[in-house]
């Protein structure tokens, strides 16, 4: 009988830790967050000197670039940003369906523009005439181009802190991508 006991409490040892160890999977939520995560991360640890000037002095901060160095990426990301808006907000119009999710990022990229010191008024585009699938990816290939345009910028910058900001617009585009898909 002892024998019979200890080879059941065998079984369950080993049933119990099967149960245990089991590893969770991994939702694609968590790891399209994980990966915008890390690549932000890298993104706004990476940088270089480009100018080829002297070493700053005393007090200086060394994430600021020099004047203008970056105003004409901050003009072109001002730009994608406002073309965004205004591929939003024509697909909010046109579509009722999909006004919550265009209108959040809308809200989105006017929160960016005024980051960059733009005042995020926009005129809408005229959105192409077509069903509501096709409407929907179209935004999503907008927003996706976008992402992509904010890494590479962000790769760009002279700036730390610019290169900060982009790669956190470009997270934060990532992030509402994946929740809409």
């Amino acid at each position: 009988m002892a024998e019979g006991r200890a080879g059941a409490d065998a079984k369950a040892v080993i049933l119990y830790s099967r149960r245990v160890h089991r590893h969770p999977r991994a939702t694609r939520r968590a790891v399209l967050a994980a990966c915008a995560g890390t690549g932000v991360a890298l993104v706004a640890g990476c940088g270089s000197d480009r100018t080829g000037g002297p070493a700053p002095g005393p007090g200086a901060d060394p994430t600021e670039p020099a004047v203008d160095a970056d105003s004409d990426l901050v003009a072109e990301v001002a730009a994608e940003l406002e073309a965004a808006v205004a591929a939003a907000t024509a697909t909010a119009r046109q579509h009722r369906a999909l006004r919550p999710l265009a209108r959040r990022l809308a809200s989105l990229h006017r929160s960016h523009l005024a980051e960059l010191g733009r005042d995020g008024s926009v005129r809408p585009a005229t959105a192409p005439p077509g069903p509501q699938a096709a409407a929907r990816e179209r935004l999503l290939r907008t927003e996706a181009r976008l992402q992509r345009r904010l890494t590479a910028a962000a790769v760009e910058a002279e700036s730390g802190a610019l290169a900060q900001v982009l790669a956190a617009m470009a997270a934060a585009v990532a992030q509402q991508r994946a929740v809409a898909a």
